[in-house]
């Protein structure tokens, strides 16, 4: 099995965010980043050496240290120590590290690629490296990363990256990136060995261009997206990266109509929302709506959906205020829906501790049932895999489901 790809959060901030962000940020933008995060450093760890004992850069002040040659070994070991979570010392060094990455050129860039693939490395630190490089020489050099890398396709952990690449390309020339992806598919590049014919480097490729083309030719948007396989299109629209503008909403709301079937769409508009909730609030949700001039069908079919992304995206305990917030909001969009969103989300949150435990989810279940006698609560609370790994105190609660058939076939699927 190949190893899959996994960056701790400090890490993250070098990987995702030169290639998001170097196309907008300058050398001062970014000396200024690297204030921010010792400033943050100090305040976290007030003792801590200013640089790691293993640090790959010189440890002298001064701006010579961005011309330093990168030791990758050292590098790599400081990836390894920030993916297992000991590396907040290591933010400045990490935000030198940035700022030496996009000083790189595309030849520099290479050339390291290269070494660190002669290097005793752990997979996992080898990975590491190489999409942060990759995400850098890609956001450089699109067409060439794109070409000298897609013998790389197939591997789980850079046809993201190369998909990127090819992001980059539209940018700059999009009927020369359609052409491109043209080329590559009528040449077999994209053909599945899987049973259902599904190219998961594919959709990624088709996604990224449509997300694109959506804004500056939304036929040409809609035509690819037809040319795919009809089980196929919701994947390749589902999760845009950047997030739509909203001047781009309702295009993109128009072209779910038109090509993904009915019972996907409003999962398909619903995946869009959960993005926006996710890093705001519910009003973001609501606006989404309103500019795509949702139905009511749409909205009934993907708040639970959104309501989840909210909840999941905390990072604290879920209170009874939360819980409140959440259910005005679907009330306010899909009050049939309340009751059932209610009790889908307690069910989720309690298979995680550090969100709620099943006894609070369970107590807070029954409080909304008593308030609203609305079976739904429980029996979307109780209709989850949770409630089979707390069958004693799910039983207990199913008792007070008043509708005799519903309660039944819960306890028939907690024995």
């Amino acid at each position: 099995m190949k190893p899959k790809l996994f960056i701790f959060p400090a890490v993250a901030l070098v990987a995702a965010g030169i290639f998001l962000g170097s196309q907008r940020s300058s050398i001062s933008a970014l000396e200024r980043e690297s204030v921010l995060l010792q400033k943050a450093i100090t305040a976290r760890a007030s003792t801590s050496a200013p640089d790691s004992p293993q640090s790959p850069f010189s440890s002298s002040n001064n701006k010579s240290d961005v011309k330093e040659p990168i030791d990758w070994k050292k590098m790599g070991a400081q990836f390894e120590e920030m993916q297992q979570g000991g590396g907040l010392r290591n933010f400045r060094t990490m935000a030198t590290f940035r700022k030496r990455l996009i000083s790189m050129s595309k030849e520099e860039l290479v050339s390291a690629l290269e070494e660190i693939a002669t290097l005793d490395l752990s997979a996992q630190t080898r990975l590491s490296l190489e999409f942060t490089l990759i995400s850098q020489l890609a956001a450089k050099d699109p067409e060439y990363t794109l070409t000298k890398y897609f013998d790389r396709l197939n591997d789980d952990n850079f046809s993201w990256q190369l998909s990127q690449a090819m992001q980059e390309l539209a940018k700059k020339d999009p009927r020369a990136a359609m052409a491109w992806l043209d080329r590559q598919i009528k040449d077999g590049k994209f053909e599945s060995k899987s049973l259902d014919g599904r190219s998961q480097p594919r959709i990624q490729f088709e996604g990224g261009l449509i997300a694109l083309l959506i804004s500056s030719d939304p036929q040409a948007a809609g035509d690819r997206l037809a040319a795919l396989p009809e089980n196929q299109r919701e994947a390749a629209i589902s999760n845009f990266h950047p997030a739509l503008s909203e001047a781009d909403q309702l295009t993109f709301a128009q072209i779910v109509r038109e090509q993904i079937p009915e019972k996907d769409q409003a999962r398909t508009l619903g995946s869009q929302a959960s993005r926006l909730v996710s890093n705001g609030d519910y009003a973001s949700a609501t606006e989404f709506f309103d500019r795509i001039q949702a139905t009511p069908t749409e909205r009934s079919g993907s708040v639970e959906q959104i309501a989840q992304s909210k909840i999941q995206s905390s990072r604290k305990k879920i209170t009874r205020e939360d819980l409140d917030t959440m259910r005005d909001w679907v009330t306010s969009q899909a009050p049939e829906m309340t009751a059932k969103v209610t009790g889908s989300v307690l069910a989720s949150a309690s298979g995680n501790d550090r969100s709620i435990n099943y006894t609070q989810a369970a107590a807070l279940a029954l409080e909304y049932y008593e308030e609203s006698k609305n079976d739904d609560v429980l029996t979307s609370f109780l209709s989850s895999w949770q409630a089979r790994n707390h069958k004693e105190q799910a039983r207990i609660l199913a008792a007070h489901i008043s509708d005799e058939k519903q309660r039944k076939a819960i306890l028939k699927n907690l024995e």
